[in-house]
């Protein structure tokens, strides 16, 4: 899966639980995978690396009702990113 498709994926994920309220435990394990995936390109910048970051901590944590702000926020950065040719 490129990059791209997988960035797309992570973004659904997120999308669902935000409308939905919580994830599913496979729901979890799978935005893991995806973030750890995503933030090891090196070609990122350090606020992507970050957000990788954070929903790796999120996943770790469990269900938060109080990150609705925190995902959308995750969810527009994630939009407005730009993939660097270099990782296409």
């Amino acid at each position: 899966m490129n990059y791209q498709a997988q960035l797309t994926l992570l973004a659904d994920i997120l999308k669902n639980q935000r409308y939905e309220g919580y994830g599913t435990q496979d729901e979890m394990k799978q935005l893991q995978r995806l973030a750890k995936s995503l933030h090891e390109q090196n070609l990122l910048d350090s606020n992507m690396q970050q957000i990788f970051d954070n929903i790796n901590a999120y996943c770790v944590n469990g269900n938060c009702p109080d990150l609705a702000v925190q995902i959308d926020h995750w969810l527009q950065a994630i939009s407005d990113f730009s993939v660097p040719e270099q990782i296409e």
